[in-house]
């Protein structure tokens, strides 16, 4: 009997139709993207507290890590048996207790020093637009900047009149703001809330997402998928921890030094420097160069060239003995692939991206080592010749 249609006819034709509803769904996706766009900014902004709770939960897990390993430990035999069966639970309210003493210490301690620091290099804010205008007048180039009116820029420089004028233009504006302060307040609660979950049911999470990878994944491409999965998160957990104890370290090291010193601005410049060396090579570069300036204006220039060469020293230790002690030799890439991939960083995500370049180009690298290793080694296997006469790795 005939057929009525060809199936390799009628392949063809469901092909050609499904090409030509692909190409529908792209141009409306093209002619509506700015909408599209808004559906999904309204999305992420909706889910965002879950988000940054998935990252905060993410950062968090690090100590209480530490905190199951040191409970894992004990041993008294009055304690053995309720800490075997509670030591995830425990570990967590150890973390958060730990979390919650730091920023108490944090706001009680520190913010009040950094805060008269501010309030006091604010108010000498009209001083130092003296002294730019006393240089710019010696050069000859003040009245070339017509523009620049140095005198009412150091009047309106008030720390206390910029608080006291600080009002709104009527009830509605003061309204949204309170709004807009309560919806942070709301959303921040359920960030911390949910980190908490997250940490909580981290093991259920980790393996119904393994599930649903096994299921969607090719069988070979899934250990694979996995075992760089276990890379990404290893490097990125020994980064942060890493990054983060370098930071507080050389922030600690700064402010006590140039407090020694007698820096004025110590518990300004310090922290800053400390948060700025979280940039790989530029930030404690550009932070450097900035507190030095601050240094020379405000304490003269003999504090400004003691601090120079202070801070250089401090930064140059930092960078070359205790930063790589703490990373280790796991993320040891060319200094050019750091710069390419903070460039990179920084014209997608910013500062963020500059901060994560490294181990994100730790792991590419690793990839392409992999695959090139891979196909040398398909090749000397098939007897297509060997790879030699220059360094794999």
């Amino acid at each position: 009997m005939r057929r009525l249609v060809d199936p390799h006819q009628m392949r063809t034709w469901i092909s050609f139709l499904l090409l030509i509803a692909a190409a529908i769904v792209i141009f409306h996706i093209v002619s509506e993207f700015a909408i599209i766009m808004g559906w999904i900014g309204a999305f992420i902004s909706i889910i965002s507290p879950f988000i940054w709770g998935f990252m905060l939960s993410y950062a968090l897990n690090i100590p209480r890590e530490y905190f199951e390993e040191l409970l894992c430990r004990v041993n008294h035999p009055l304690v053995n048996g309720f800490v075997d069966k509670r030591k995830r639970g425990l570990s967590i309210v150890l973390t958060y207790a730990a979390l919650v003493t730091l920023v108490t210490v944090v706001l009680n301690l520190i913010v009040p020093r950094i805060y008269e620091s501010i309030v006091d290099f604010w108010d000498f804010l009209p001083t130092l637009f003296g002294i730019i205008e006393e240089f710019l007048v010696e050069l000859g180039q003040y009245e070339s900047l017509p523009f620049i009116d140095l005198a009412a820029i150091a009047d309106s420089f008030s720390f206390d009149d910029v608080l006291v004028n600080l009002d709104f233009d009527n009830v509605t504006a003061a309204l949204n703001t309170i709004w807009s302060f309560t919806g942070f307040v709301f959303r921040a609660a359920l960030a911390i809330i949910s980190s908490v979950y997250f940490l909580v049911e981290a093991e259920r999470i980790r393996n119904f997402a393994a599930r649903v990878l096994h299921a969607l994944m090719p069988g070979k491409i899934y250990p694979t998928f996995m075992k760089y999965g276990r890379t990404i998160n290893t490097y990125f957990k020994r980064y942060i921890f890493c990054q983060v104890l370098d930071a507080v370290i050389l922030g600690t090291v700064m402010t006590i030094t140039m407090s020694v010193m007698g820096v004025g601005y110590a518990f300004v410049l310090g922290p800053m420097l400390g948060f700025a060396n979280l940039i790989p090579y530029f930030g404690s570069i550009v932070g450097t160069i900035a507190a030095i300036i601050v240094i020379l204006i405000t304490d003269g220039t003999q504090m400004g060239f003691v601090a120079t060469v202070v801070l250089i020293i401090i930064q140059q230790i930092d960078a070359n003995f205790i930063f790589p002690r703490l990373l280790g030799g796991q993320m040891k890439i060319p200094p050019l692939l750091v710069i390419i991939g903070i460039a990179v960083g920084n014209a997608f995500y910013g500062i963020i991206g500059m901060i994560f370049a490294i181990p994100i180009v730790t792991v590419l690298r690793n990839i392409v080592v992999d695959v090139l290793t891979f196909v040398e080694a398909q090749r000397i296997k098939n007897g297509n010749g060997e790879v030699d006469g220059y360094e794999k790795r």
